[in-house]
């Protein structure tokens, strides 16, 4: 079996050799400074802290690719979650992920359709699947809302809907600090669901049954879905115009096969 460094220098060499294929354009631009969370919410973010880690998590990677893709390298910075959307406003950092309720922030750009208004097409839509125990033979086509009601759901530790859950009245354990720790809670009968945010909703089917097997079944309907977008600071946008329409539409045509695959391998790693 292979060394968890050599797993996990794998996983890095993909965004690496985009920025070397870049070559002097890459040279030419001035790096994109990216912010996002300093805690760990595996696969998304691994380590926590101040310093990116090695793999630094799978929206990491894709945001170097999609900079990697106008020619970019990117300098990172790691916040407190409520701080990014005030550093990217403040101009101190020019890219964050940002989803529909961010759309109000000052001094932040979305990217715009024809008709002027936030472009869900260059964003990244993430449903929000259900996964229960073979065993409690719950209705594959069941209705996950009313399902989960009155039922302990399980979601990694710093994830953004949280706070949504629990103002809808669900019961949220968000003590697990990552996928695989969720699904162990799962058939160790401490929650009764798990909830995964995915770019599809197959998106982690095959890794999911690779390491439980038939025991983890999903529910066909997500329990919510989400968009969130490559906000930049306006001061960025208005420098870099080209380059930021560029960004979001790369994003937007290819982040959700991305970061589909950049999660399997994540989940693949011991």
């Amino acid at each position: 079996m292979p060394s968890l460094s050599i797993c996990r220098m794998r996983l890095w060499l993909p965004a690496a050799m985009l920025a070397l294929l870049a070559g002097p354009a890459a040279s030419n631009c001035v790096p994109i400074r990216y912010g996002y969370t300093n805690q760990s919410i595996p696969p998304y973010y691994i380590g926590s802290g101040v310093l990116e880690a090695h793999p630094p998590g799978a929206v990491v990677d894709l945001v170097r690719e999609a900079a990697a893709s106008i020619g970019c390298g990117i300098e990172t910075s790691r916040l407190p979650p409520a701080r990014i959307k005030v550093a990217l406003g403040q101009g101190m950092i020019d890219l964050g992920l940002l989803f529909e309720s961010d759309q109000a922030e000052p001094n932040v750009a979305f990217p715009l359709d024809k008709n002027g208004r936030v472009d869900a097409g260059r964003g990244l839509q993430l449903f929000g699947m259900v996964f229960v125990r073979a065993a409690d033979q719950v209705a594959r086509d069941s209705d996950p809302a009313a399902f989960l009601k009155q039922r302990r759901i399980g979601v990694s530790r710093g994830a953004s809907y949280v706070d949504r859950l629990r103002g809808q009245g669900y019961r949220v354990d968000d003590g697990a600090a990552n996928v695989r720790l969720n699904l162990e809670k799962l058939l160790l009968n401490r929650i009764d669901a798990c909830l995964i945010a995915l770019p599809s909703p197959d998106g982690i089917d095959a890794v999911i049954a690779e390491r439980f097997g038939t025991a983890v079944v999903r529910l066909d309907k997500p329990m919510l879905t989400s968009t969130t977008w490559l906000g930049l600071s306006k001061d960025y946008h208005e420098r870099h115009r080209v380059q930021a329409e560029a960004l979001w539409d790369w994003f937007g045509t290819n982040g959700r096969a991305r970061l589909g695959a950049l999660m399997r391998q994540y989940e693949n790693s011991p």
